[in-house]
Protein backbone atom coordinates (compact mmCIF):
# COMPACT_ATOMS: atom_id res chain seq x y z
CA UNK A 1 0.00 0.00 0.00
CA UNK A 2 2.86 2.37 1.05
CA UNK A 3 4.39 1.86 -2.62
CA UNK A 4 1.39 2.38 -4.22
CA UNK A 5 0.64 5.46 -2.60
CA UNK A 6 4.61 6.93 -3.26
CA UNK A 7 4.37 5.68 -6.76
CA UNK A 8 0.79 7.79 -7.20
CA UNK A 9 2.19 10.95 -5.91
CA UNK A 10 5.21 10.51 -8.04
CA UNK A 11 3.10 9.88 -11.36
CA UNK A 12 0.58 12.98 -10.18
CA UNK A 13 3.56 15.73 -9.86
CA UNK A 14 5.46 14.28 -13.18
CA UNK A 15 1.55 14.90 -15.03
CA UNK A 16 0.88 18.02 -13.25
CA UNK A 17 4.25 19.26 -14.02
CA UNK A 18 4.69 17.92 -17.45
CA UNK A 19 2.13 19.50 -19.90
CA UNK A 20 1.95 23.30 -21.04
CA UNK A 21 -0.63 25.23 -20.23
CA UNK A 22 -2.91 26.00 -23.18
CA UNK A 23 -6.06 26.33 -20.63
CA UNK A 24 -5.56 29.61 -18.98
CA UNK A 25 -2.34 31.21 -17.20
CA UNK A 26 -1.61 27.96 -15.07
CA UNK A 27 0.08 24.17 -15.23
CA UNK A 28 -2.43 22.05 -16.70
CA UNK A 29 -3.09 18.61 -14.75
CA UNK A 30 -4.28 16.15 -16.91
CA UNK A 31 -4.15 12.13 -16.31
CA UNK A 32 -4.09 9.71 -19.29
CA UNK A 33 -7.15 7.92 -18.36
CA UNK A 34 -9.67 10.70 -16.79
CA UNK A 35 -11.01 14.14 -18.42
CA UNK A 36 -10.27 17.43 -16.17
CA UNK A 37 -12.42 20.02 -15.65
CA UNK A 38 -10.83 23.19 -14.83
CA UNK A 39 -12.97 25.99 -12.88
CA UNK A 40 -11.59 29.70 -13.14
CA UNK A 41 -13.92 31.43 -10.18
CA UNK A 42 -13.83 35.05 -10.20
CA UNK A 43 -12.08 36.87 -7.02
CA UNK A 44 -9.73 33.71 -6.46
CA UNK A 45 -9.57 31.92 -2.75
CA UNK A 46 -11.48 34.35 -0.89
CA UNK A 47 -14.48 34.15 -2.90
CA UNK A 48 -13.99 30.11 -2.88
CA UNK A 49 -13.72 30.43 0.61
CA UNK A 50 -17.14 32.40 0.99
CA UNK A 51 -18.74 29.54 -1.15
CA UNK A 52 -17.50 26.64 0.94
CA UNK A 53 -18.63 28.45 3.93
CA UNK A 54 -21.98 29.07 3.03
CA UNK A 55 -24.46 26.50 5.21
CA UNK A 56 -27.29 26.76 2.79
CA UNK A 57 -25.54 27.11 -0.60
CA UNK A 58 -26.83 30.58 -1.58
CA UNK A 59 -23.62 32.29 -1.68
CA UNK A 60 -22.51 32.25 -5.79
CA UNK A 61 -19.33 32.21 -7.68
CA UNK A 62 -18.70 33.17 -11.06
CA UNK A 63 -16.17 32.44 -13.45
CA UNK A 64 -15.21 29.77 -16.81
CA UNK A 65 -15.09 26.60 -16.94
CA UNK A 66 -12.46 24.23 -19.30
CA UNK A 67 -12.70 20.86 -20.04
CA UNK A 68 -9.86 18.85 -21.05
CA UNK A 69 -9.72 15.88 -22.43
CA UNK A 70 -6.65 12.97 -22.71
CA UNK A 71 -5.86 11.43 -26.60
CA UNK A 72 -6.23 7.96 -24.91
CA UNK A 73 -9.75 8.91 -23.36
CA UNK A 74 -12.70 6.52 -25.24
CA UNK A 75 -15.46 7.66 -23.15
CA UNK A 76 -16.90 6.24 -20.00
CA UNK A 77 -16.66 2.50 -18.87
CA UNK A 78 -18.75 1.57 -21.96
CA UNK A 79 -17.57 4.14 -24.36
CA UNK A 80 -20.47 6.72 -24.49
CA UNK A 81 -19.07 9.71 -23.20
CA UNK A 82 -16.68 11.17 -25.85
CA UNK A 83 -15.67 14.87 -25.58
CA UNK A 84 -13.42 17.31 -27.23
CA UNK A 85 -11.64 20.12 -25.75
CA UNK A 86 -13.52 23.29 -24.79
CA UNK A 87 -12.41 26.28 -23.56
CA UNK A 88 -13.94 29.40 -21.65
CA UNK A 89 -17.70 28.07 -20.98
CA UNK A 90 -18.90 31.06 -18.83
CA UNK A 91 -20.66 30.39 -15.05
CA UNK A 92 -23.85 31.77 -14.73
CA UNK A 93 -23.04 30.63 -11.43
CA UNK A 94 -21.58 28.07 -9.19
CA UNK A 95 -22.45 27.25 -5.53
CA UNK A 96 -22.38 24.10 -2.75
CA UNK A 97 -25.07 21.16 -3.19
CA UNK A 98 -26.21 18.75 -0.74
CA UNK A 99 -27.00 17.91 2.45
CA UNK A 100 -24.88 15.80 4.76
CA UNK A 101 -22.21 15.90 2.04
CA UNK A 102 -21.72 19.41 2.10
CA UNK A 103 -20.50 19.09 5.92
CA UNK A 104 -17.55 16.92 4.84
CA UNK A 105 -13.67 18.41 3.50
CA UNK A 106 -14.32 17.14 0.18
CA UNK A 107 -17.44 19.46 -1.23
CA UNK A 108 -19.84 19.16 -4.15
CA UNK A 109 -21.00 21.46 -6.51
CA UNK A 110 -23.70 22.77 -8.51
CA UNK A 111 -23.22 24.48 -12.17
CA UNK A 112 -25.47 26.53 -14.13
CA UNK A 113 -23.61 27.60 -17.59
CA UNK A 114 -24.66 30.75 -19.25
CA UNK A 115 -25.84 29.16 -22.48
CA UNK A 116 -27.01 25.29 -22.89
CA UNK A 117 -24.20 23.45 -23.23
CA UNK A 118 -23.86 19.52 -24.94
CA UNK A 119 -21.00 18.11 -22.05
CA UNK A 120 -20.01 14.55 -23.08
CA UNK A 121 -22.94 13.75 -24.56
CA UNK A 122 -25.74 14.16 -22.50
CA UNK A 123 -27.85 16.95 -24.21
CA UNK A 124 -27.89 20.52 -24.26
CA UNK A 125 -28.35 21.94 -20.56
CA UNK A 126 -27.11 24.99 -18.17
CA UNK A 127 -27.87 22.92 -15.61
CA UNK A 128 -25.29 20.70 -13.96
CA UNK A 129 -24.17 18.87 -11.31
CA UNK A 130 -20.62 17.98 -9.99
CA UNK A 131 -20.95 14.87 -6.91
CA UNK A 132 -18.22 14.24 -4.82
CA UNK A 133 -19.17 10.66 -3.61
CA UNK A 134 -16.88 11.67 -0.30
CA UNK A 135 -19.04 9.12 1.74
CA UNK A 136 -18.26 6.42 -0.96
CA UNK A 137 -15.23 4.75 -0.45
CA UNK A 138 -15.25 2.81 -4.00
CA UNK A 139 -16.27 6.47 -5.55
CA UNK A 140 -19.12 4.59 -8.07
CA UNK A 141 -21.86 3.17 -6.46
CA UNK A 142 -24.06 6.13 -7.73
CA UNK A 143 -22.59 5.42 -11.69
CA UNK A 144 -23.63 1.57 -10.27
CA UNK A 145 -27.27 2.55 -9.52
CA UNK A 146 -27.70 4.70 -12.27
CA UNK A 147 -26.68 1.74 -14.71
CA UNK A 148 -28.97 -0.44 -12.89
CA UNK A 149 -31.96 1.62 -13.45
CA UNK A 150 -31.02 2.56 -16.83
CA UNK A 151 -31.16 -1.34 -17.38
CA UNK A 152 -34.54 -1.87 -15.40
CA UNK A 153 -35.93 0.69 -17.53
CA UNK A 154 -36.86 3.90 -15.42
CA UNK A 155 -37.62 6.60 -17.21
CA UNK A 156 -35.09 9.49 -16.98
CA UNK A 157 -32.10 8.10 -14.95
CA UNK A 158 -29.98 11.01 -14.55
CA UNK A 159 -26.35 10.12 -17.17
CA UNK A 160 -23.12 10.74 -16.20
CA UNK A 161 -19.11 10.91 -16.14
CA UNK A 162 -16.22 10.70 -14.29
CA UNK A 163 -14.04 13.38 -14.46
CA UNK A 164 -11.45 15.26 -11.84
CA UNK A 165 -11.63 18.99 -10.88
CA UNK A 166 -9.14 21.54 -10.35
CA UNK A 167 -9.84 24.45 -9.02
CA UNK A 168 -8.01 28.16 -9.62
CA UNK A 169 -5.16 26.09 -9.55
CA UNK A 170 -5.81 23.42 -6.23
CA UNK A 171 -6.54 19.43 -7.45
CA UNK A 172 -9.70 18.76 -5.72
CA UNK A 173 -9.93 14.74 -6.84
CA UNK A 174 -12.63 12.40 -8.48
CA UNK A 175 -16.25 14.30 -9.12
CA UNK A 176 -18.83 12.52 -11.15
CA UNK A 177 -20.14 15.03 -13.39
CA UNK A 178 -24.11 14.61 -13.77
CA UNK A 179 -27.23 15.90 -15.06
CA UNK A 180 -29.63 17.36 -12.27
CA UNK A 181 -32.81 15.85 -11.48
CA UNK A 182 -34.69 18.62 -12.88
CA UNK A 183 -37.25 18.79 -15.80
CA UNK A 184 -36.54 19.56 -19.44
CA UNK A 185 -36.09 18.39 -22.84
CA UNK A 186 -32.68 16.26 -21.68
CA UNK A 187 -33.74 15.93 -18.33
CA UNK A 188 -36.79 14.68 -17.08
CA UNK A 189 -38.67 15.35 -20.23
CA UNK A 190 -42.51 15.93 -19.54
CA UNK A 191 -44.83 18.67 -19.80
CA UNK A 192 -43.78 21.92 -18.78
CA UNK A 193 -47.08 23.67 -16.93
CA UNK A 194 -47.49 27.25 -17.42
CA UNK A 195 -48.51 30.19 -15.12
CA UNK A 196 -51.81 30.79 -17.38
CA UNK A 197 -52.49 26.78 -17.20
CA UNK A 198 -55.76 26.71 -14.88
CA UNK A 199 -57.57 24.13 -16.89
CA UNK A 200 -58.01 20.60 -18.13
CA UNK A 201 -56.49 18.49 -19.69
CA UNK A 202 -53.28 21.20 -19.74
CA UNK A 203 -53.20 20.77 -15.55
CA UNK A 204 -53.27 17.23 -15.52
CA UNK A 205 -49.27 17.62 -15.55
CA UNK A 206 -46.29 17.66 -16.05
CA UNK A 207 -45.23 17.74 -12.36
CA UNK A 208 -41.79 16.85 -10.66
CA UNK A 209 -42.78 16.05 -6.95
CA UNK A 210 -40.02 15.21 -3.84
CA UNK A 211 -40.25 13.45 -1.02
CA UNK A 212 -39.13 15.52 2.08
CA UNK A 213 -38.48 18.79 1.01
CA UNK A 214 -36.29 20.82 3.38
CA UNK A 215 -38.44 23.96 2.45
CA UNK A 216 -41.77 24.21 4.27
CA UNK A 217 -43.11 26.96 2.15
CA UNK A 218 -45.92 26.87 -0.08
CA UNK A 219 -44.72 23.94 -2.27
CA UNK A 220 -44.67 20.75 0.80
CA UNK A 221 -48.07 19.52 2.06
CA UNK A 222 -49.03 16.38 3.32
CA UNK A 223 -51.34 13.47 2.57
CA UNK A 224 -52.41 10.76 5.66
CA UNK A 225 -49.05 9.23 4.84
CA UNK A 226 -46.44 11.52 2.89
CA UNK A 227 -44.73 14.59 3.03
CA UNK A 228 -44.36 15.82 -0.19
CA UNK A 229 -42.95 18.89 -2.21
CA UNK A 230 -43.65 20.23 -5.54
CA UNK A 231 -40.30 20.93 -7.25
CA UNK A 232 -40.90 21.35 -10.92
CA UNK A 233 -43.31 23.86 -10.98
CA UNK A 234 -42.87 25.73 -7.57
CA UNK A 235 -45.58 27.40 -6.39
CA UNK A 236 -43.48 29.57 -4.50
CA UNK A 237 -42.95 33.24 -5.83
CA UNK A 238 -40.07 33.73 -3.99
CA UNK A 239 -38.26 30.78 -5.26
CA UNK A 240 -38.78 31.60 -8.92
CA UNK A 241 -41.76 30.10 -8.70
CA UNK A 242 -45.72 30.90 -9.72
CA UNK A 243 -49.10 31.29 -7.59
CA UNK A 244 -51.70 28.60 -9.30
CA UNK A 245 -54.29 27.67 -7.32
CA UNK A 246 -56.16 25.58 -9.82
CA UNK A 247 -52.91 23.31 -10.42
CA UNK A 248 -52.03 23.41 -7.05
CA UNK A 249 -55.33 21.97 -5.97
CA UNK A 250 -55.05 19.59 -8.60
CA UNK A 251 -52.09 17.09 -7.80
CA UNK A 252 -52.32 17.28 -4.43
CA UNK A 253 -55.82 15.93 -4.92
CA UNK A 254 -54.85 13.42 -7.05
CA UNK A 255 -52.10 12.25 -4.36
CA UNK A 256 -54.53 12.14 -2.13
CA UNK A 257 -57.04 9.85 -4.18
CA UNK A 258 -54.46 7.75 -5.02
CA UNK A 259 -53.44 7.30 -1.35
CA UNK A 260 -56.92 6.59 -0.90
CA UNK A 261 -57.13 3.80 -3.61
CA UNK A 262 -54.01 2.30 -2.03
CA UNK A 263 -55.69 1.84 1.38
CA UNK A 264 -58.94 1.21 0.26
CA UNK A 265 -59.74 -3.31 0.71
CA UNK A 266 -60.34 -2.88 -3.36
CA UNK A 267 -58.85 0.32 -4.39
CA UNK A 268 -58.34 0.86 -8.33
CA UNK A 269 -54.83 1.79 -7.02
CA UNK A 270 -53.14 1.06 -10.57
CA UNK A 271 -55.14 3.55 -11.94
CA UNK A 272 -53.39 6.36 -10.35
CA UNK A 273 -49.46 4.95 -10.52
CA UNK A 274 -47.57 3.01 -13.08
CA UNK A 275 -46.47 -0.14 -10.71
CA UNK A 276 -43.61 -1.32 -13.14
CA UNK A 277 -41.71 2.32 -11.96
CA UNK A 278 -42.77 2.32 -8.63
CA UNK A 279 -41.50 -1.56 -8.26
CA UNK A 280 -38.00 -0.98 -10.04
CA UNK A 281 -37.65 2.08 -7.51
CA UNK A 282 -38.62 0.11 -4.37
CA UNK A 283 -36.48 -2.49 -5.55
CA UNK A 284 -32.99 -0.54 -6.31
CA UNK A 285 -33.73 1.44 -2.81
CA UNK A 286 -34.42 -1.50 -0.94
CA UNK A 287 -32.05 -4.21 -2.40
CA UNK A 288 -29.22 -1.18 -2.33
CA UNK A 289 -30.11 -0.36 1.71
CA UNK A 290 -30.03 3.07 0.58
CA UNK A 291 -30.06 5.11 4.43
CA UNK A 292 -31.84 7.98 2.36
CA UNK A 293 -34.42 6.02 0.59
CA UNK A 294 -37.70 8.06 0.44
CA UNK A 295 -37.02 10.19 3.86
CA UNK A 296 -35.23 13.53 2.00
CA UNK A 297 -35.79 15.25 -1.12
CA UNK A 298 -33.22 13.26 -3.01
CA UNK A 299 -36.63 10.41 -3.67
CA UNK A 300 -38.77 11.63 -6.82
CA UNK A 301 -41.64 11.29 -8.80
CA UNK A 302 -43.47 12.50 -11.53
CA UNK A 303 -46.83 12.76 -13.06
CA UNK A 304 -47.11 13.17 -16.85
CA UNK A 305 -50.20 15.01 -18.67
CA UNK A 306 -50.42 11.70 -20.31
CA UNK A 307 -49.46 8.25 -20.48
CA UNK A 308 -48.54 6.74 -24.32
CA UNK A 309 -51.96 5.20 -24.97
CA UNK A 310 -53.68 8.77 -24.62
CA UNK A 311 -54.85 8.39 -21.01
CA UNK A 312 -54.47 10.52 -18.10
CA UNK A 313 -50.69 10.47 -16.84
CA UNK A 314 -50.05 8.50 -13.69
CA UNK A 315 -47.25 9.14 -10.74
CA UNK A 316 -44.35 7.44 -11.86
CA UNK A 317 -41.47 7.01 -9.68
CA UNK A 318 -37.39 8.52 -10.20
CA UNK A 319 -35.71 9.54 -10.82
CA UNK A 320 -33.16 7.67 -8.82
CA UNK A 321 -30.70 10.16 -7.07
CA UNK A 322 -27.65 10.19 -4.18
CA UNK A 323 -26.41 6.18 -3.24
CA UNK A 324 -23.01 7.13 -2.02
CA UNK A 325 -24.13 5.93 1.18
CA UNK A 326 -25.76 2.49 0.32
CA UNK A 327 -24.71 -0.97 -0.94
CA UNK A 328 -23.04 -1.51 2.08
CA UNK A 329 -20.75 1.37 2.27
CA UNK A 330 -20.44 1.85 5.71
CA UNK A 331 -19.45 -1.73 6.84
CA UNK A 332 -16.35 -2.37 8.08
CA UNK A 333 -16.71 -6.23 7.19
CA UNK A 334 -18.86 -7.42 4.20
CA UNK A 335 -22.01 -9.23 6.10
CA UNK A 336 -25.11 -10.19 4.58
CA UNK A 337 -28.21 -7.72 4.77
CA UNK A 338 -31.42 -9.49 5.75
CA UNK A 339 -34.94 -8.51 5.00
CA UNK A 340 -37.12 -6.61 3.27
CA UNK A 341 -37.52 -3.18 5.14
CA UNK A 342 -34.18 -1.91 5.15
CA UNK A 343 -36.36 1.37 3.70
CA UNK A 344 -39.34 2.83 5.04
CA UNK A 345 -42.19 3.63 2.06
CA UNK A 346 -45.69 4.16 3.29
CA UNK A 347 -47.20 3.41 0.05
CA UNK A 348 -45.16 0.46 -0.61
CA UNK A 349 -45.74 -1.00 2.59
CA UNK A 350 -49.41 -1.39 1.93
CA UNK A 351 -48.79 -2.35 -1.20
CA UNK A 352 -47.12 -5.15 -0.57
CA UNK A 353 -49.74 -6.85 1.22
CA UNK A 354 -51.77 -6.99 -1.65
CA UNK A 355 -51.42 -9.95 -4.09
CA UNK A 356 -51.50 -8.30 -7.14
CA UNK A 357 -48.33 -5.71 -6.30
CA UNK A 358 -46.52 -8.76 -4.68
CA UNK A 359 -46.80 -10.33 -7.94
CA UNK A 360 -45.37 -7.55 -9.98
CA UNK A 361 -42.56 -7.07 -7.46
CA UNK A 362 -41.74 -10.93 -7.61
CA UNK A 363 -41.55 -10.32 -11.61
CA UNK A 364 -39.27 -7.13 -11.85
CA UNK A 365 -36.96 -8.89 -8.95
CA UNK A 366 -36.44 -11.69 -11.75
CA UNK A 367 -35.50 -9.21 -14.06
CA UNK A 368 -33.23 -7.13 -11.65
CA UNK A 369 -31.25 -9.88 -10.39
CA UNK A 370 -30.23 -11.09 -14.19
CA UNK A 371 -28.64 -7.30 -14.21
CA UNK A 372 -27.05 -7.94 -11.18
CA UNK A 373 -25.36 -11.17 -11.86
CA UNK A 374 -24.33 -9.26 -15.41
CA UNK A 375 -22.68 -6.19 -12.60
CA UNK A 376 -20.80 -8.48 -10.30
CA UNK A 377 -19.55 -11.23 -13.05
CA UNK A 378 -16.01 -11.79 -13.58
CA UNK A 379 -14.90 -9.21 -16.09
CA UNK A 380 -18.88 -7.81 -16.17
CA UNK A 381 -19.65 -4.27 -15.50
CA UNK A 382 -18.38 -3.65 -11.90
CA UNK A 383 -14.87 -4.84 -12.92
CA UNK A 384 -15.25 -2.54 -16.31
CA UNK A 385 -16.04 0.73 -13.61
CA UNK A 386 -13.35 -0.13 -11.65
CA UNK A 387 -11.05 -0.53 -14.02
CA UNK A 388 -11.53 2.88 -15.49
CA UNK A 389 -11.75 4.52 -11.92
CA UNK A 390 -8.58 2.91 -10.26
CA UNK A 391 -5.89 4.97 -10.53
CA UNK A 392 -8.20 7.76 -10.08
CA UNK A 393 -9.06 6.61 -6.95
CA UNK A 394 -5.84 6.27 -5.65
CA UNK A 395 -5.40 10.46 -7.08
CA UNK A 396 -8.61 11.21 -5.19
CA UNK A 397 -7.47 9.04 -2.09
CA UNK A 398 -3.97 10.85 -1.83
CA UNK A 399 -5.95 14.11 -1.23
CA UNK A 400 -8.24 13.22 1.16
CA UNK A 401 -7.63 10.25 3.18
CA UNK A 402 -6.23 12.53 6.26
CA UNK A 403 -9.74 14.27 6.18
CA UNK A 404 -11.50 10.39 6.05
CA UNK A 405 -9.42 9.20 9.50
CA UNK A 406 -10.57 12.51 10.43
CA UNK A 407 -13.96 12.29 10.84
CA UNK A 408 -14.22 8.44 10.99
CA UNK A 409 -15.49 8.02 7.51
CA UNK A 410 -12.63 5.72 6.32
CA UNK A 411 -13.11 2.02 6.23
CA UNK A 412 -9.46 0.74 5.79
CA UNK A 413 -9.98 -1.01 2.28
CA UNK A 414 -7.90 -0.21 -0.42
CA UNK A 415 -9.73 0.34 -4.27
CA UNK A 416 -8.91 -3.10 -4.77
CA UNK A 417 -10.39 -4.68 -1.58
CA UNK A 418 -13.20 -2.20 -1.72
CA UNK A 419 -14.73 -3.36 -5.23
CA UNK A 420 -14.20 -6.96 -3.80
CA UNK A 421 -16.09 -5.70 -0.73
CA UNK A 422 -19.07 -4.08 -2.99
CA UNK A 423 -19.10 -7.65 -5.07
CA UNK A 424 -19.57 -9.68 -1.96
CA UNK A 425 -21.99 -7.51 -0.73
CA UNK A 426 -24.36 -7.72 -3.73
CA UNK A 427 -24.20 -11.67 -3.53
CA UNK A 428 -24.91 -11.70 -0.15
CA UNK A 429 -27.86 -9.57 -0.33
CA UNK A 430 -28.90 -11.24 -3.48
CA UNK A 431 -28.54 -14.88 -2.12
CA UNK A 432 -30.82 -13.85 0.98
CA UNK A 433 -33.47 -12.31 -1.48
CA UNK A 434 -33.85 -15.36 -3.60
CA UNK A 435 -34.07 -17.59 -0.65
CA UNK A 436 -36.39 -15.70 1.21
CA UNK A 437 -38.64 -14.52 -1.73
CA UNK A 438 -41.95 -15.88 0.11
CA UNK A 439 -41.33 -13.12 2.95
CA UNK A 440 -42.20 -10.31 0.75
CA UNK A 441 -45.12 -9.66 1.71
CA UNK A 442 -44.34 -9.50 5.70
CA UNK A 443 -44.60 -5.85 6.49
CA UNK A 444 -45.41 -6.28 10.04
CA UNK A 445 -44.83 -8.83 13.09
CA UNK A 446 -46.47 -9.00 16.21
CA UNK A 447 -44.51 -8.46 19.45
CA UNK A 448 -46.32 -10.10 22.78
CA UNK A 449 -44.97 -9.60 25.89
CA UNK A 450 -45.97 -10.97 29.13
CA UNK A 451 -44.93 -12.46 32.87
CA UNK A 452 -45.51 -11.66 36.65
CA UNK A 453 -46.37 -7.91 37.16
CA UNK A 454 -46.32 -7.51 32.82
CA UNK A 455 -49.66 -6.53 31.50
CA UNK A 456 -49.76 -8.54 28.34
CA UNK A 457 -49.38 -6.60 25.69
CA UNK A 458 -49.39 -6.98 21.99
CA UNK A 459 -47.34 -4.62 19.32
CA UNK A 460 -46.84 -4.12 15.54
CA UNK A 461 -42.86 -3.69 14.58
CA UNK A 462 -41.70 -4.05 11.32
CA UNK A 463 -40.05 -7.51 10.36
CA UNK A 464 -36.92 -8.27 9.25
CA UNK A 465 -35.64 -5.71 11.34
CA UNK A 466 -33.63 -5.28 15.28
CA UNK A 467 -36.00 -3.37 17.93
CA UNK A 468 -34.51 -2.23 21.14
CA UNK A 469 -35.98 -3.81 24.07
CA UNK A 470 -35.06 -0.39 25.89
CA UNK A 471 -38.57 0.65 24.02
CA UNK A 472 -39.98 -1.98 26.38
CA UNK A 473 -38.43 -1.09 29.48
CA UNK A 474 -41.49 0.74 31.56
CA UNK A 475 -43.57 -2.70 30.91
CA UNK A 476 -41.50 -3.97 34.05
CA UNK A 477 -43.05 -3.09 37.07
CA UNK A 478 -40.97 -0.39 39.26
CA UNK A 479 -40.41 -3.24 42.51
CA UNK A 480 -38.79 -5.82 40.00
CA UNK A 481 -36.35 -3.55 37.79
CA UNK A 482 -33.32 -4.48 40.34
CA UNK A 483 -34.31 -8.03 39.97
CA UNK A 484 -35.38 -7.74 35.98
CA UNK A 485 -32.35 -10.29 34.07
CA UNK A 486 -34.12 -10.35 30.91
CA UNK A 487 -36.83 -11.08 27.98
CA UNK A 488 -37.27 -14.70 27.52
CA UNK A 489 -37.69 -16.39 23.83
CA UNK A 490 -40.10 -19.02 23.00
CA UNK A 491 -37.53 -21.72 23.44
CA UNK A 492 -35.93 -19.96 26.20
CA UNK A 493 -32.86 -18.04 25.26
CA UNK A 494 -32.56 -14.89 26.96
CA UNK A 495 -32.63 -11.56 24.99
CA UNK A 496 -31.29 -7.87 26.67
CA UNK A 497 -30.61 -5.38 24.63
CA UNK A 498 -31.62 -5.66 20.80
CA UNK A 499 -33.74 -8.40 19.12
CA UNK A 500 -33.82 -9.32 15.08
CA UNK A 501 -37.53 -9.81 14.50
CA UNK A 502 -38.05 -11.93 11.80
CA UNK A 503 -41.62 -13.16 12.70
CA UNK A 504 -44.58 -13.21 15.40
CA UNK A 505 -42.66 -13.53 18.53
CA UNK A 506 -43.93 -13.64 22.59
CA UNK A 507 -41.65 -12.60 24.87
CA UNK A 508 -41.77 -12.93 28.46
CA UNK A 509 -40.45 -11.32 32.04
CA UNK A 510 -37.53 -13.61 33.24
CA UNK A 511 -36.28 -12.21 36.88
CA UNK A 512 -33.79 -13.15 39.40
CA UNK A 513 -34.64 -15.32 42.20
Amino acid sequence: MKTTRILTAVIMALLIAGIAAAFAEETIYQPVDQPVIYLHIDGGQAEIDRMNESPDHSYRCTGTMDIAVPEEYGGDFNGRYPQENVQGLKLDYIRGRGNGSWGMSKHPYRIKLEEKTDLFGMGANKNWALVANYFDNSLIRNRITYWLGEKMGLEFTPEGTYVEVVMNGEYLGSYYLCEQVRTGKNRVAIEELKEEDTALPDIQGGYLLEFFPDDEGPDMFETGHLILGNQTPSFNPEDDGYENDAQKEYIRDYIRRAEDAIYAEDGNYADYLDLESLADYWWIMEFSANGDAFRTDSAHMFKKRFEADGSEGKLHFGPLWDFDDAWGCAQVETQQVAGFNNTFFAWTEELRTKPEFRAILIERWQVMDEKLEELVREGGVLDRMAALMKDAWYRDNEKWQACHLEDGTDVGRSFEEEIEHLRGWINLRREWINANMDRIGMTNCTLSVRGEGVEEESFKVNCDDYISLYDIWDLIPADKTDSFAGWALEDGTIVEDFLWVDRDITLTAVYND
